[in-house]
């Protein structure tokens, strides 16, 4: 399995971009009882490039420094997507785990769309 912690280093400057994430997924952040990297995924746009992005780790924050973390969330890509002029569709899980607190989680759902940073 597929964790944090055997994730793909992230190096190199961040991209300026916006995220959403996928409403449907459940706290594990998928659909099945399937679960990779803890539940932290995310469909993409151009990243996909016909599935040769699939299964690229990257390291993804959202910029909003009253809700944001700078560590952000590190995301495996496992499907071609997107929304609202975003690259990431990011699992309920992801998303939340950009933000300092569970409070600031439910505010960055609340929201849906965030401008973001990322890099692989």
């Amino acid at each position: 399995m597929l964790t944090l912690e055997n994730a793909a280093t992230c190096s190199g400057s961040f991209t300026h971009s916006r995220a959403a994430y996928y409403p449907n997924s459940d706290e594990q952040g998928t659909e099945s009882e399937t679960t990779l990297n803890s539940g932290h995924v995310s469909a993409v746009s151009d990243l996909y490039r016909d599935g040769i992005g699939c299964g690229s780790c990257y390291q993804v924050r959202c910029t909003n420094s009253n809700y944001c973390t700078d560590k952000g969330a590190t995301v495996v890509v496992t499907d071609q997507g997107s929304s609202d002029r975003t690259d990431f569709i990011l699992s309920r899980r992801a998303f939340g785990q950009m933000a300092q607190t569970t409070d600031a989680a439910a505010s960055l759902l609340a929201l849906g769309v965030v401008d973001i940073e990322y890099r692989r």
